[in-house]
């Protein structure tokens, strides 16, 4: 494999890596906020994450059970994730959640840079093949933005100093002159 090749390859498993490490970190199943409260013909639980939630960065996780037989019900239903702040009511978000990226079983809904520091209420409502539930709510603060992620942009950072590096240190020798190609001056004597 050509130097170029090998820096090439080290970049994209690099990158794939940062990629993939920052999708997992993004949607943990988080902190339970409620665990099997019943909505209609379904169970459902739902978590929030991270924690504390940030202004920058609210994700809420829903699990959708029949109550039955607790099995979890992915297909055929949809669940609406609404966050409302208890300061203005009038200050409201409606998510349709999608099947969470990470854990197919859950579905998730993201509200990053919607919501504002504060007291939220999230309700949860769900409507399917068994019919409709609604009802479950909870209470969650939010806190401040972070802004800026520090430690991605050193990874990044990090990132750009090694390619950088690999680049210069791997050019071929017909680029820059080796030892051996250097002239030796004779001794006079």
């Amino acid at each position: 494999m050509r130097p170029s090749r090998s820096a090439g390859l080290i970049l994209v498993i690099a990158a794939a890596l940062v990629l993939f490490a920052s999708r997992v970190a993004a949607h943990g199943i988080g902190t339970p906020q409620v665990l099997n409260e019943p909505a209609g013909p379904y169970l459902l639980s739902a978590w929030t994450d991270p924690d504390p939630l940030r202004a920058d960065e609210t994700h809420v996780v829903v699990a959708v059970i029949n109550p039955e037989n607790r099995e979890i019900i992915v297909e055929g239903v949809e669940v609406a994730i609404t966050m409302t702040s208890l300061a203005d009511p009038a200050v409201s978000f409606v998510e349709v959640a999608g099947v969470d990226e990470v854990n197919r079983l859950l579905f998730a809904a993201e509200f990053n840079d919607l919501v504002s520091e504060g007291r939220w209420r999230v309700d949860l409502a769900v409507t399917g093949q068994q019919g409709s539930g609604d009802g479950v709510s909870f209470e969650v603060d939010i806190e401040p933005a972070r802004g800026r992620n520090w430690l991605w942009l050193g990874i990044g950072g990090l990132v750009v100093i090694i390619a950088g590096w690999l680049l210069t240190s791997m050019r071929d020798d017909s680029e820059r002159p080796g030892r051996s190609s250097r002239r030796r001056r004779p001794t006079g004597g």
